[in-house]
């Protein structure tokens, strides 16, 4: 075995979980519940669960011990024996309602070497994550997050540990004492992990991970330090019909706002210049009165106007939109070209195929080969994938394949899937049943009828403008 240290604490005495408050507090350094000047969002990596760990406790609660409960509330014959919720019932026990395991991969020495790379670690945290859940199903992950701003990367886990066969009380209950056995804290945590952390270890860094000392070895202390933010990548097409969207809809609400005041101040000004006329045909009408009509007509009219020069503001924002629709068309046109080639590579991904994308020994690229060189973003030395040439709607979110790359990029094996959007990894078995032609999405067919669609919204915005400029320049000439 090697030097790089690994470390695993599950909460204990002062740091165990025993009240809703206790809870709370986990929540609020877990999920940086506070603000400060080092709190970044793109620090702080849920992998599982919600941004709301308490009622991620409690959805686990619910699922767990529900039937448990109706069935003993069935059995007691007094009312005040009965328990209306089994987590506020727990909370108000002083025991271990839930529990936290911290994991923690090389110390602040190491990490000074490849801070630039500590958010790949999200994707090491994961498969442990999955390891974890594998190995002791009885502990209950509600919530797991990696914690890039400190410094070292490290993973929070929060579960509840569910134990049955009582004969007493619940048939079900929480028991941290009968899940996390000094077998479980031994084997699992500290010898069968360990394994799980020193594959991770050695396919990022070509090291190990040092043997397990003897004594405790579950014991971690992290320390916070500034980190830079993580770098998010977008393609260019998600760059640009993002950026057209986002315009759509602005200037939607933009002209549905003026929309509004525009019909109230000539509805205003309609009824002011109707008692104008009433005014002029009583000459008994009080002058001071006629004057203050004629004060709030005015007043009226330079309000539509400052309305009407904010909606000419709008009109031509949504004509910028429409000059960057234009361009996406072209883009979507030159991609047409590449058609036949992703088509072939999304067949390749969802039969589960190696790609050969050349002749090594003749140094020579074929037409996938090329598009796939062109298109290609590392993971990690000799790991890849392809997210802006084709993703696959999954129960997981939009994922795009991971490849192991091969022979200098002559052939790519297919290794497993990330998320597009959070970078979550799945193993290749969990999502190839989803990855099918029914799933793909950011094919041509897609992008054409998603520019069509914006095509008509800016239509409709420039058609509701020139109606209500037309309007305008009527009600000036009257």
């Amino acid at each position: 075995m090697g030097n790089i240290s690994y470390t695993a604490h599950v909460s204990n005495k002062k740091s165990a979980i025993t009240s809703k408050s206790k809870l709370a507090a986990v929540a609020k350094h877990n999920l940086r519940k506070y603000k400060s000047s080092d709190y970044s969002k793109d620090n702080i990596c849920i992998i599982y669960g919600t941004s709301n760990l308490i009622d991620d406790v409690k959805t686990v609660y619910h699922k767990e011990f529900d039937e448990a409960l109706e069935e003993y509330n069935k059995k007691q014959t007094r009312q005040d024996r009965k328990i209306e919720d089994y987590f506020e019932h727990v909370a108000g026990k002083e025991q271990d309602m839930a529990v936290e395991i911290i994991i923690q991969i090389g110390d602040r020495e190491f990490w000074k070497q490849f801070d630039d790379i500590k958010s790949y670690m999200k994707l090491s945290y994961q498969i442990i994550l999955d390891e974890l859940r594998k190995r002791l199903p009885q502990f209950v992950v509600a919530n797991a997050v990696v914690h890039l701003d400190e410094d070292s990367p490290h993973m929070h886990i929060v579960g509840v540990p569910v134990a049955d066969g009582y004969k007493k009380g619940l048939s079900k209950q929480v028991s941290k004492r009968k899940v996390f056995t000094k077998d479980v804290l031994s084997r699992v945590l500290q010898d069968e992990l360990r394994e799980v952390a020193n594959k991770e270890v050695n396919d990022w860094f070509g090291k190990q991970i040092k043997e397990k000392s003897k004594g405790r070895n579950h014991d971690l202390s992290v320390a916070e330090y500034k980190v830079a933010q993580e770098t998010k990548h977008l393609t260019q097409l998600q760059e640009q019909v993002e950026e057209s969207d986002r315009a759509v809809k602005a200037n939607k609400a933009i002209e549905k706002e003026y929309t509004d005041k525009k019909e109230k101040l000539e509805s205003d000004i309609s009824c002011l210049e109707s008692m104008r006329r009433i005014s002029k045909s009583l000459s008994e009408m009080d002058s001071r009165e006629s004057k203050q009509i004629s004060m709030e007509l005015d007043e009226k009219r330079s309000e539509l106007q400052s309305v009407n020069e904010e909606l000419a503001n709008a009109i031509e924002k949504a004509e910028d939109a429409a000059v960057l629709l234009d361009r996406i068309k072209k883009f979507v046109l030159s991609f047409r070209l590449f058609a036949p080639t992703i088509e072939e590579y999304a067949n390749q991904v969802e039969s589960d195929k190696t790609i050969e994308a050349g002749n090594s020994f003749r140094g020579i690229l074929n037409e996938l080969g090329k598009l796939l060189e062109a298109f290609k973003e590392l993971i990690k030395e000799g790991m890849c994938w392809f997210p802006r040439l084709m993703r696959w709607k999954t129960s997981k979110g939009e994922v795009a394949p991971v490849f192991l790359e091969k022979s200098a990029g002559y052939s790519y094996s297919l290794y497993g899937y990330m998320n597009v959007e959070t970078k979550e990894y799945y193993f290749k078995e969990s999502v190839q049943w989803e990855i099918s032609v029914g799933n793909r999405t950011g094919i041509v067919e897609q992008m054409d009828v998603n520019v069509e669609a914006m095509a008509r919204d800016l239509r409709e915005i420039l058609r509701i403008g020139a109606e209500q400029k037309r309007l305008w320049e009527v009600y000036e000439g009257r």
